[in-house]
């Protein structure tokens, strides 16, 4: 049996040592720096942080946990959450946990306001929000994938020198290439540059009707002062103007060095500068020992349109390392009517959620 226990810092030792039985101490969510930044340091507000302890011992046995976040949605701001780094401790599996704490947490999220919570949950735990949580799927989001150095890859991914020599005359094709215009400049993002980060929010609010605020706020949080991850974020300016907004960030997966795209957006009516920034972030990861380019964008975006036109294809689902499902259980009725069901209405990449 267990008993609820809303979290208090004193529960903080315990649930580092949770997920590092879990997980093992070299993942990022082991790490108390990190879950230190991710709970407490979010512009949107702390984590909903919710506890189940074993009855008799008072042993931490689960923790349901939600992010806060900032949702411009059908024209004005919402405040919502993602749920995320949900852990069932393996003695305590089978009691309820999952689910209890989960309601439990919700109905704080219904007190605070919140419009809504989504998720993007893996196979093992989707089951669980869609037939016990009351959560409604949108629709899978397409990962797309581009080779940037196929001689790299086979030797990462198949272990073969040999094989990766037999595909070194096909580099040449996937080089990334394109020259600047003059009238356009690529600005890496600093802590000096957010005010500029500010200005590009207010050009592509509302772009599409359901996307997470990226202001200087959360760009900071997200991307700059997150620990143990490398981000490359780039503001590209046309005529001194911020029209486009991209990050980077080099990681392993499946044993290839991947420049995976934790964000790619940009005003209407510039893509041809959103291509130049794409090119200029890809070649840079590239000459950095990338050598396979991942995003996670659904096909409706104008953003896929380009990330097609650079060579991006869609992975097919046989090879996909999981399905990419988005999940959404809505708080706010009035949002249904709107449309905040339809896939359509939504931008969502992979720094919408922690996983990049």
């Amino acid at each position: 049996m267990w008993d609820h226990k809303t979290f208090s810092t004193d529960d903080f030792p315990a649930i580092i040592t949770m997920t590092q039985e879990q997980y093992g101490p070299e993942n990022d969510i082991s790490n108390q720096d990190f879950l230190q930044h991710q709970y407490f340091e979010n512009p949107a507000g702390d984590a909903l942080i919710d506890l189940a302890v074993d009855a008799e011992n008072g042993a931490l046995a689960g923790q349901y946990v939600v992010w806060p976040m900032r949702f411009w949605t059908f024209g004005e701001p919402k405040s919502c959450a993602h749920s995320l780094n949900t852990l069932t401790g393996k003695a305590y599996r089978g009691q309820g946990i999952f689910t209890g704490l989960a309601n439990l947490t919700y109905q704080r999220e219904t007190e605070l306001g919140h419009a809504f919570c989504y998720g993007t949950p893996n196979p093992n735990s989707y089951p669980g929000f869609i037939k016990k949580l009351s959560f409604k799927e949108l629709g899978n989001i397409p990962l797309m994938l581009r080779p940037l150095k196929p001689s790299h890859m086979v030797r990462e991914f198949l272990h073969s020198g040999a094989l990766a020599v037999l595909a070194k005359p096909a580099d040449p094709f996937f080089r990334v290439r394109g020259d600047q215009k003059h009238d356009v400049t690529v600005l890496p993002v600093t802590k000096e540059h957010l005010e500029l980060v500010d200005r590009f929010w207010d050009a592509v609010r509302g772009k599409y009707p359901v996307m997470n605020i990226r202001d200087g706020a959360f760009v900071r949080f997200r991307y700059l002062d997150m620990p143990r991850r490398t981000y490359f974020p780039y503001l590209m300016l046309e005529n001194g103007e911020p029209v486009c907004f991209a990050v980077g960030r080099i990681m392993e997966v499946a044993g290839m060095q991947c420049a995976m795209l934790a964000d790619f957006l940009f005003a209407d009516g510039h893509a041809d500068a959103a291509e130049q920034l794409l090119r200029k972030l890809l070649r840079d990861m590239q000459q950095q020992g990338a050598s396979l380019a991942g995003c996670l964008m659904f096909g409706h975006t104008q953003e896929s349109a380009v990330l097609k036109k650079l060579g991006f294809f869609r992975c097919p689902k046989r090879l996909e390392p999981q399905p990419f499902p988005l999940i959404l259980r809505l708080f706010d009725p009035s949002l249904e009517d709107k449309g905040v069901y339809d896939v359509k209405n939504w931008f969502f990449t992979m720094g919408d959620y922690d996983v990049i």
